[in-house]
């Protein structure tokens, strides 16, 4: 599936652990690891962290025009009884 990343909030002089990138983009932190080891950017160490930095990340992002391709996930709707 097609992915468009918002990466309008990113900024070049930040080194972003995992999570706050995914959070931030809505990729996996699998994908962000995947995306480096394929050498799109590289995953560093920072006080116990891994981090990538913003200025990498944007680079490759633009270099895909911000579209990547994800695995399609789909979720159950189940329904719940609520109680009280």
């Amino acid at each position: 599936m097609d992915y468009k990343m918002p990466v309008k909030e990113l900024d070049n002089g930040t080194d972003y652990p995992l999570i706050v990138l995914s959070g931030m983009t809505g990729l996996s932190q699998e994908k962000i690891k995947q995306l480096s080891d394929q050498g799109h950017f590289q995953i560093r160490e920072k006080n116990g962290e891994q981090v990538v930095n913003g200025k990498d990340f944007l680079a490759f992002a633009r270099s895909v025009n911000n579209h990547v391709d994800v695995e399609k996930t789909n979720y159950s709707v189940m329904k719940v009884n609520e109680t009280e």
